[in-house]
């Protein structure tokens, strides 16, 4: 009993002693400040004891910000600052750890990889911090990705939605992924993409790069001048998914031309799709002997990502 009393008097001894300790500490603060506030005396108090720090929040970012690879934002919150001092890292999620597949009617679908990557820290401060996407993420589509602050001290944020921009890519579209739906056969022999009704015709070797579409007409007896042109249409059509779609800005590899001489009056117009998922093209050709043409068809999307 004598014992219990004892430990008692003890442990009261050490309280009184802690509380007379930060007593004084409150009044050395409100001596040099000249008010004491709830603020100041939270930090006195947790000076002496371990007090839990409130999590990271994540409330909003700059609008200067840019949430695409190589991108640097600004994202601002609070409670971003460890009680060490030391700044933390900054993580980017895109996807699921389990991963989606992005299904479009009549497309087998795409399976978006889970990235997570850590941004590179370029500024830090309690209520804001700067970071850089690194450059090199591909393989992704544009969507939702998020944002965590994790403190050094180990505490997390909650993770902020921001809409990603993949890096943009720039392909010809092979003419493998080109569907011929029809090639006029109104000249005497006829070739559109590895059609043909006439085995002596082929793409030739100065046509480079391998274009997406390719066709020839020839009359085996040319036209005389008042006798017109032998004309036709052909069709074709192509499908892209995953993000990419056809761009007409680049038209640099395309070319029309004729196989002998004497056909100065051979001409083809390409009618071609601006933006079409699934497109088509049509090619409006007209010739007094031959005429050869080949076009290079251009589409754009994420980079990394298939566009079948």
């Amino acid at each position: 009993m004598q014992t219990r009393i004892t430990r008692t008097l003890v442990r009261l001894g050490l309280a009184s002693a802690l509380l007379a300790l930060a007593i004084s500490l409150l009044n050395e603060v409100a001596s040099a400040q000249g008010v004491l506030s709830a603020s100041s005396a939270h930090v006195v108090l947790c000076s002496i004891a371990v007090c839990p720090q409130a999590k990271p929040v994540i409330q909003g970012f700059d609008i200067t910000s840019v949430f695409t690879p190589g991108g640097k934002f600004v994202l601002q919150g609070t409670n971003f600052n460890s009680p060490d001092g030391q700044p933390g890292s900054i993580v980017l999620k895109i996807g699921n750890k389990v991963a989606v597949t992005i299904i479009r009617l009549g497309y087998p679908g795409y399976r978006q990889p889970y990235v997570e990557r850590q941004t590179t820290v370029l500024g830090w401060a309690d209520s804001h911090v700067f970071g850089q996407i690194p450059p090199d993420i591909s393989g992704v589509m544009d969507g939702i990705a998020t944002l965590e602050v994790w403190r050094n001290d180990g505490v997390k944020s909650d993770p902020f939605v921001v809409h990603f921009k993949a890096t943009p890519d720039l392909q010809i579209l092979p003419m493998a992924d080109v569907t011929l739906k029809s090639c006029s056969k109104t000249a005497d022999s006829n070739l559109c993409n590895n059609w043909s009704d006439s085995s002596q015709l082929s793409i030739p070797n100065n046509v480079v790069p391998t274009p997406s579409l390719y066709g020839a007409h020839a009359l085996f007896i040319p036209l005389a001048p008042n006798q017109g042109t032998q004309s036709g249409q052909d069709f074709f059509t192509f499908t892209l998914q995953n993000g990419w779609a056809f761009d007409n800005s680049v038209w640099g590899e395309n070319g029309i031309y004729t196989s002998a001489s004497g056909c100065n009056q051979s001409l083809v117009n390409e009618d071609l799709p601006s933006v079409s998922t699934p497109g088509q093209v049509r090619v409006d050709w007209s010739t007094v002997c031959n005429i050869q043409y080949h076009v290079s068809l251009h589409i754009t999307g994420p980079k990394g990502v298939p566009w079948k």
